[in-house]
């Protein structure tokens, strides 16, 4: 038995370097190479955005060169160089729409990005969570193999009294046998979820905990939101809708006509003289009408409305299924609150039974069986609440992740 309270020894004493879970998470914000991957994408929307800006400002472009011209009045060969100016004045609203779809797709890589943030810290709550359980889980057997370390100790003093056998010695031998098994298990599963965590916050650093922290102290107010306005995914699912109907809108001008400035300066006729010199200027004002584009504006006007409508049937049962995810969190919360209220009162239920039986025992009236199963009953209920505990955390994560 002396590896193992060396064991449990060190495993607490490592409490003071404990991290909580508000720590992991600054961590989680700072490290993730996914979080990180969304931020950059957000960041690209932003620019994209500012980019669209472009096509309403004039494109100044200079040429040079060697050209040759064949016309009906003259024949001309010889140096170009110009410069050259193009102002579109009017292109049946497209670039607007496009500045608009840019900024919704800005809009959907941000809400992707909140989106990614919420999924990740409820993965790192659950996580947390997880390796906090079993690390209570390890606190709660250690402390009952000590109430059985003294149980053996009286045991062992009625057996070399003659009050009992050995089989009180063998009962309690099997029950730390058992428990220091369970304690390995939880041990192994504390080390998965810790591993989990480290993923998470992209660390090699060993992640410790301390059963000092405890879980957060969840009441039925934490579930009496039901407003989904500020759920990412469905504003996601909006901010799709309206681009998609940019887009259709997008498609539709392209009916219309395109009216653009055209200037040009320099050397435009190509001659053999220095085209620095040239005076030669042309300016024009020209509408472009496509009259024909063998139906193609015609299917991409069908498809991107089909797109649009897609959109709102997936948007429509976005919702639905928030709605009802939502229910079924506040359902299942409303239950192990109950349960967790009936458990706090078996605790102090318990706790009289088993002070009442070791008295009992002590002065021969209880057997060892009764007092094991009197013990049995004080840890599991107490295990049986940790868990309770852990879940109603759980469940405020999700809920959270959905409502906030």
């Amino acid at each position: 038995m002396k590896w193992q309270w060396g064991l449990i020894t060190l495993f607490f004493s490592l409490s003071a370097t404990a991290q909580n879970l508000t720590s992991l998470q600054q961590q989680l914000a700072s490290n993730n190479p996914e979080l990180r991957a969304s931020i950059a994408r957000q960041q690209a929307g932003q620019s994209q955005v500012k980019a669209q800006w472009s096509p309403f400002l004039p494109e100044i472009s200079a040429s040079a060169g060697y050209g040759k011209e064949n016309t009906l009045h003259d024949k001309d060969d010889g140096y170009v160089g110009y410069l050259s100016g193009q102002w579109n004045i009017y292109r049946g609203g497209q670039d607007w729409k496009q500045k608009s779809i840019a900024t919704q797709e800005s809009l959907i890589a941000d809400l992707d990005l909140e989106i990614t943030s919420r999924r990740l810290h409820r993965e790192l709550g659950e996580a947390y969570y997880e390796a906090l359980l079993n690390t209570h889980f390890i606190s709660v057997d250690s402390e009952k193999l000590q109430f059985l370390h003294n149980l053996r100790a009286m045991a062992q003093k009625k057996i070399n009294a003659g009050l009992t056998s050995n089989v009180d010695a063998i009962e309690l031998d099997l029950e730390e046998s058992t428990l220091s098994a369970e304690i390995e298990t939880h041990k192994t599963d504390l080390l998965v979820s810790k591993d989990k965590i480290k993923i998470l916050i992209n660390s090699d650093s060993a992640v410790q905990l301390t059963v000092q922290e405890s879980f957060p102290r969840v009441s039925e107010a934490d579930f009496s939101k039901s407003e989904l306005t500020r759920n990412p995914t469905l504003r996601k699912q909006e901010a799709l809708e309206q681009s998609s109907q940019l887009r259709r809108q997008q498609t539709q001008s392209e009916y219309l006509p395109s009216i653009d400035i055209n200037a040009q300066y320099g050397r435009l006729v190509p001659q053999y003289e220095d085209p620095l010199k040239g005076t030669e200027s042309r300016v024009s004002l020209l509408m472009t009408w496509t009259l024909f584009s063998g139906l193609e504006t015609r299917f991409k006007s069908a498809a991107a409305a089909d797109i649009e409508k897609a959109q709102g049937f997936e948007k429509a049962g976005t919702r639905l299924q928030l709605e009802t995810q939502v229910s079924s969190l506040r359902n299942k919360a409303r239950e192990l609150l109950q349960l967790r209220t009936l458990l706090e009162r078996r605790q102090t239920l318990t706790q009289k039974y088993y002070d009442l039986t070791l008295s009992e025992y002590r002065r021969g009236v209880k057997n060892s069986a009764d007092l094991a199963s009197a013990t049995n009953s004080l840890f599991d209920n107490r295990t049986r609440l940790l868990e309770v505990q852990k879940e109603l955390a759980i469940l405020k994560l999700k809920f959270d992740e959905l409502t906030l």
